[in-house]
Formats: structure tokens, C-alpha cells, sequence
């Protein structure tokens, strides 16, 4: 073999070995599934890990998580809205907790989808309360659009789609293809185990029991950090003021809670949120950071009994 077939060697082996090594390291998404509360669900796009809880007959709240954290997030909000009346219904999106990840862009089509197939299968025949935080507000705030008639109230936890903040790392990633995808599967996994330590240290205890270990262990599952660039990509790419002013417009109740200390959201989106819907109430928890739901649950379950009383 010539000298320069040694160097293409050499140089393909460096390419595909860091991304293949990181793969091969992670645990299989059937594994990921196992242990876990609730149940499968099979819909269009594969399967879904839905948890239900709450007596049938009661009116149903659906929660959405966000972008990195499973619907276990909302271990604490959901026993409280269990507690207050509510049948519960969570689910997890495509390539986190124990839901499949299909190989299609992490878009507003793939998730409004997935949301109205998990309602229709789980939250009975009246409409719903719809819980989204962060991205899962967004994706909510789509659905809400989509199907008017199933939505009889939208809470905001610190909503994305009005205007974030990145990293430079993750920036270059979401929009740069190929070289962007290279660098993600090989070093992101690295880098969010690092911002989760961190963002622990900053927004203080958790709700949820081991977060920090559970949060490394889904970074070490195949297809959750292609979901997450995915999402990057398209879900969250997308500006939600549009459809957030088509909603108020309509009348539909909203109601956001922001995060007094959340470095990811800023500022910003409150004030464009009044601009765009003037008719949603807003509420802050001032010493919150995004981590909100699982860091400040009695705050937000006291702001959603309020909400939740006028619906």
C-alpha cells in the first residue's frame, strides 16, 4: 500500500473512531426503557413511554417536558396536580427516557403528532390542560394552534421559542451539518454531563431524586444526543410568536411562569411575550433558574392551582 492510502487510512480511522467509540459506549434505548413507571405506546412514528396517573374522570392535564429532561421531571408537579384533581398524563419525546428515535428532523410536525397521538389514546374525549416547559412549551403552544377544541388552558414554564441563549459549542453544532454533527456525537455528551453539574450548583437541590445521574446516564443513550441536535435544528429554531399571538387572539387561557435566574431564557422573552399576548398572565419565581420545575415545584403547582381554578 502507498504512502498516501496509509494517510486516507489513517485519516477515515480518525474520523469515524470518536463518534463510533461514543456510540458503542452508550447503552441501547430498550435498555433505557427498562425500570421505568408507565408504558409503552405505539404510535405513527414508533414508540412512546407515556405515564399516567390520577383517577379516570377527572379532568386531564398533559405535561411536556423540554429539550435534555424526561418526562420525570415532573415527578413532583404531577403528584401535586394528582393531589389537586387532576388525572395526569406525561409522556416522553422522541429519543429521550424510554421513547424510540425515529430517523426524521425533531420538527413541529414530528412532536404536534406525537402530543395529539398520546392524547387521543390517553386523555379522554373533553379537552386538556396543557403543562409544557421550555421546549414542551413550544410544543404545547403548536399543538394548541393545531387542535383548538383540545386545549382548555396552556401554561408556559419558562417557554422556549421567544428567544434563547447558547453556548458557542452547541451554537456551531445546531448550525453547521456534518462538521457540526461530527463534533456533537463525538464531544457534546462531555459537555452537557459537565453543564448539568453546574447547572445543579447554581439552581440548588432537586425534586427529583438523582437528577444528576440520571441526567448522565440519558447522555450515555443512543439517539438522545441526535435528538437533542435534532431539535436544536428545527423545533427550536422556530420563532412561537406567531402562533402565540394566533392563540391570544383566539382567547385561549395562558398563563407563563419564568425563572427569576434563568441564564439560558433571559429577560427578553417575557416582554415579548406581553407584546405578542397581551391577554397571558405572567408570574415569576424569583430565585428560579430554568431548571424550575423540578427545582421550585411548590411555586409553580400554586401558580397552576390559581390558573387551573379559572378554567
Amino acid at each position: 500500500m502507498s504512502l498516501w492510502l496509509w494517510i486516507i487510512a489513517g485519516a477515515c480511522l480518525g474520523i469515524i473512531a470518536p463518534p463510533l467509540i461514543a456510540w458503542l459506549m452508550c447503552r441501547s434505548r430498550r435498555t433505557a426503557r427498562e425500570g421505568l413507571s408507565g408504558k409503552g405506546l405505539r404510535l405513527t412514528d414508533g414508540l412512546t413511554h407515556v405515564t399516567v396517573d390520577g383517577l379516570e374522570g377527572r379532568p386531564v392535564a398533559v405535561l411536556v417536558h423540554g429539550l435534555t429532561t424526561p418526562s420525570w421531571v415532573f415527578d413532583a408537579i404531577a403528584a401535586g396536580l394528582v393531589v389537586q384533581g387532576w388525572r395526569v398524563v406525561r409522556h416522553d419525546l422522541w429519543g429521550r427516557g424510554g421513547s424510540a428515535m425515529p430517523g426524521k428532523p425533531q420538527d413541529r410536525a414530528l412532536f404536534v403528532r406525537q402530543l395529539s397521538e398520546v392524547i387521543e389514546a390517553e386523555a379522554g374525549e373533553g379537552p386538556v390542560l396543557l403543562v409544557g416547559y421550555s421546549m414542551g412549551a413550544a410544543i404545547s403552544a403548536a399543538y394548541a394552534e393545531a387542535y383548538p377544541g383540545r386545549v382548555r388552558g396552556l401554561a408556559l414554564l419558562t417557554p422556549a421559542g421567544l428567544g434563547h441563549r447558547l453556548d458557542g459549542f452547541t451554537r456551531f453544532c445546531a448550525a453547521t451539518p456534518l462538521v457540526g454533527d461530527w463534533l456533537w456525537a463525538t464531544f457534546s455528551g462531555i459537555g452537557m454531563r459537565r453543564q448539568s453539574r453546574q447547572a445543579a450548583v447554581r439552581q440548588g437541590p432537586s425534586s427529583t431524586e438523582n437528577m444528576q445521574a440520571r441526567m448522565a446516564l440519558e447522555t450515555r443513550t443512543r439517539g438522545y444526543r441526535r435528538a437533542v441536535l435534532s431539535s436544536l435544528r428545527h423545533m427550536l429554531a422556530e420563532d412561537m410568536a406567531p402562533t402565540l399571538k394566533a392563540l391570544d387572539e383566539r382567547g385561549l387561557p395562558m398563563l407563563a411562569i419564568w425563572g427569576g435566574e434563568d441564564g439560558l431564557i433571559g429577560p427578553r422573552p417575557t416582554k415579548k411575550l406581553a407584546r405578542v399576548s397581551p391577554g397571558a398572565g405572567q408570574a415569576t419565581v424569583e430565585a428560579a433558574g430554568h431548571g424550575l420545575p423540578h427545582t421550585h415545584p411548590r411555586e409553580v403547582l400554586k401558580a397552576l392551582t390559581g390558573f387551573g381554578a379559572g378554567l
